[in-house]
């Protein structure tokens, strides 16, 4: 899988290793169909069940969401994980041939479940996915909105994000590292590439956490009106996006109950 723009090396590297994961996860498993090939389609999954998923073995898939082309998948990528998952996705097509190999996702779910190292390996490849998509955006933040977006800077110890403000930026973390505070607490870290305050943007509430500079950063921030049209125009990146606010909420919610249980 790659960007239909240039991408990073970095996002080169995580495609590869989605792919490499891929094979692992698949080469014991009982595909729940043959091989078949389209020569063009507008929609692939459109006649499928809502569990299948489809190995591109020859060819190219592109990915499109409101007419606009957002990524192209070739051999060895799986499709259709978040779709199966009832999770926002664009609409994957062909305009030349193209050979996949039919997948089931319960199989697959029931595959993994039945051996330990693949447990390990499913989990590497969600992160890996998860961090494509989340660098992907980033990129994508970068090209599109460069000329408004503010790049800032922050010296180790400074507020990038103020807990208890209203939320008017999305920010991504370019360079150093940082610190998320809840009533002074740590509660998390913030490292190169990762977006952040995207929470309070969606639920238009109060910043529910501080983000402080733990060494010296610099931040792009993007206006909470841009990041949302962004959102508009990159759909399948909610996934890792949801993934990774549901994931710091139960890490926040984890750290204050232990806190709690300190204090009773």
């Amino acid at each position: 899988m790659h960007l239909p723009s240039k991408q990073s090396d970095q996002l080169n590297n995580l495609a590869i290793k989605c792919r490499a994961l891929t094979e692992v996860l698949i080469t014991e498993l009982e595909p729940s169909g043959d091989a078949f090939t389209l020569d063009k389609s507008a929609d692939i999954f459109a006649a499928l069940p809502p569990t299948q998923l489809l190995l591109v073995t020859d060819g190219q898939i592109s990915c499109r969401a409101n007419n606009k082309l957002q990524a192209l998948f070739e051999a060895g990528d799986l499709l259709g994980l978040a779709r199966s998952l009832n999770l926002p996705e664009g609409i994957y097509g062909c305009d030349a041939p193209v050979t996949l190999m039919p997948y089931d996702r319960d199989d697959l779910v029931a595959h993994v479940n039945q051996n330990e190292k693949l447990q390990k390996n499913w989990a590497y490849y969600l992160l890996a996915l998860t961090s494509f998509y989340r660098q992907a955006l980033a990129q994508e933040m970068r090209s599109e909105y460069q000329p408004t977006a503010g790049f800032m800077h922050f010296r180790s110890g400074e507020t990038i994000i103020q807990q208890g403000t209203m939320a008017d930026r999305v920010y991504t973390l370019l360079e150093g590292t940082a610190d998320a505070l809840c009533d002074g607490v740590k509660v998390g870290e913030i490292h190169a590439d990762e977006i952040f305050g995207a929470l309070a943007v969606f639920t238009r509430q109060e910043r529910i956490a501080s983000v402080v500079a733990s060494s010296d950063c610099t931040v792009l921030a993007v206006r909470k009106e841009e990041f949302i049209d962004l959102i508009d125009h990159q759909p399948q990146i909610c996934v890792s996006l949801i993934e990774e606010m549901a994931a710091k909420i139960n890490q926040l919610n984890t750290q204050l109950l232990h806190l709690s249980a300190k204090v009773s």
